[in-house]
C-alpha cells in the first residue's frame, strides 16, 4: 500500500481508508489485480464522486462490477453479494432454527424474495452474457459451493478471520462467528443436495419480480473492494469502471445489511438473530472474494465523516 499517495482526507466528507490488499497469501480464485497500487491513490481521491444516492424503488444489485448496459445511473439500488437471493444462505447459517440437514437454496432463496417483497424492498439478481456451462453467471450463486469451501478451509480461516473482524470492527463476536462457521461445516457435509437446482433462482426471481435481472457484459476487471457504511449510498459502479479505463470494484453496501435485518428481525427479543445474520453475511461475502480472487484486489473501506 502506497500510503505517501493517499490524500488528505476530508473531515467534512464521507472518509475512504485504504486497508490494504486483501490478503499477502494466495487465494483459490483466479482473478488478480497484481500492478493496480500505483493507481490506489487517483481511487482514494476521487471515490466520493462515484458514490450517489440509493433510489429506494430501484432493484437491488450484486456486488459484481461488471458493466450493465441497462443501469439507470440516476436510480441505483444498493449492491450486496448475489444480489436479493445471496442473503438466503445467511440466512440459513446465522438465523435459521430449522434443522440444517433439511432444506434447499432455492426453498430458501424463495423465502427471501418473498420477505423482500413483503417489506417492501426491490429484490434483484443478474445473470452474465458469457455462456455458461453450468450456472447463470452469478459468482456469488453459482460458486455457493466453492464459497462454503473457502469459508471452512482449515488453511484459509485465519485470513478470513482478520478480514472478517476488520470489517465488523467492535460488531465482531467470536461467539457468532464461531456458530456461523460451525453451521457452515454441518451444510457444508450435504451442500451437494442443498445447492442442487440453484440455477433455478433467477428464474424463480424474474416470475416474482419482473425486470429485476440484469445481464451483465464482459469478464472480471475488478482490481479493488469497496465496503460502505455510508448509509443511503451506493457505487455508480458503470462511471466508475469507464472513467478508470477498465479497472472495476466489488462494492459492498455493508449498511444495506444492517438496514435489512432490521426488517427482518424487528422486535426486541431478536437482537442476536439481527448480529448473527450480519456475521454470517459478512462471512459469505470474504469467502466469496476467496473463491473469486487471488487476494490481490485492494481493500477501501468507506465511512461516514462522523465515524
Amino acid at each position: 500500500m502506497l500510503v505517501d499517495h493517499v490524500p488528505d482526507l476530508d473531515v467534512t466528507r464521507p472518509r475512504t481508508i485504504p486497508l490494504g490488499r486483501l490478503s499477502d497469501k494466495s487465494w483459490p480464485g483466479p482473478l488478480s489485480a497484481d500492478g493496480i497500487e500505483g493507481r490506489l491513490g487517483e481511487v482514494v481521491a476521487a471515490l466520493d464522486d462515484y458514490y450517489v444516492s440509493v433510489d429506494p424503488r430501484a432493484k437491488t444489485r450484486c456486488i459484481d462490477g461488471r458493466h450493465d448496459p441497462e443501469l439507470d445511473e440516476a436510480n441505483l439500488g444498493p449492491q450486496v453479494p448475489g444480489g436479493a437471493p445471496g442473503s438466503a444462505l445467511a440466512y440459513r447459517l446465522g438465523v435459521d432454527k430449522d434443522d440444517l440437514t433439511r432444506g434447499t437454496f432455492t426453498g430458501d432463496a424463495e423465502l427471501m424474495i418473498e420477505a423482500y417483497m413483503r417489506l417492501g424492498l426491490s429484490p434483484g439478481g443478474h445473470r452474465d452474457d458469457l455462456e455458461q456451462a453450468d450456472g447463470v453467471g452469478c459468482g456469488a450463486i453459482d460458486g455457493l459451493q466453492a464459497v462454503l469451501d473457502c469459508m471452512t478451509n482449515p488453511h484459509l480461516v485465519e485470513d478470513h478471520k482478520r478480514l472478517v473482524k476488520t470489517i465488523l470492527d467492535v460488531d465482531f463476536n467470536r461467539d457468532h462467528y464461531l456458530r456461523v462457521m460451525g453451521a457452515g461445516l454441518v451444510l457444508q457435509s450435504r451442500s451437494v443436495a442443498y445447492f442442487h437446482g440453484r440455477g433455478e433462482i433467477l428464474d424463480l426471481l424474474e416470475r416474482k419480480a419482473p425486470g429485476s435481472v440484469s445481464v451483465l457484459r464482459g469478464r472480471h476487471c475488478e482490481a479493488f473492494v469497496v465496503v460502505n457504511l455510508v448509509e443511503g449510498t451506493t457505487l455508480s459502479s458503470n462511471r466508475f469502471a469507464a472513467d478508470l479505463g477498465g479497472p472495476q470494484a466489488f462494492g459492498y453496501d455493508l449498511w444495506r445489511s444492517r438496514q435489512l435485518v432490521q426488517a427482518l428481525f424487528p422486535l426486541p427479543s431478536q437482537e442476536v438473530d439481527r448480529a448473527r445474520f450480519i456475521h454470517a453475511r459478512v462471512m459469505l461475502t470474504i469467502a466469496t472474494l476467496m473463491a473469486l480472487t487471488d487476494g490481490s484486489l485492494q481493500v477501501l473501506l468507506r465511512l461516514p465523516a462522523d465515524a
